[in-house]
């Protein structure tokens, strides 16, 4: 799900859902809610009952931490 801007710039989302979640990290849905009870990613927040949504902002920040790009 991208948004296009001018000049092929493109914005992506600020927040996705866990399937969306789920095709952006490559990371299986166990294994995001395993890190999520341990602490170490972003809980998301809930919209209303069964929606959650995640900060794609948070989620960067998760992934650089576990490949190096940031301490």
């Amino acid at each position: 799900m991208e948004i296009k801007m001018t000049k092929d710039k493109k914005m992506k989302p600020k927040v996705l859902r866990m399937r969306q979640i789920i095709e952006y990290t490559n990371l299986s849905k166990s294994y995001i809610y395993q890190k999520i009870a341990e602490g170490t990613f972003p809980e998301g927040r809930l919209l209303s009952a069964g929606i959650r949504v995640f900060d794609t902002n948070q989620v960067d920040d998760f992934l650089d931490k576990r490949t190096g790009k940031k301490g």
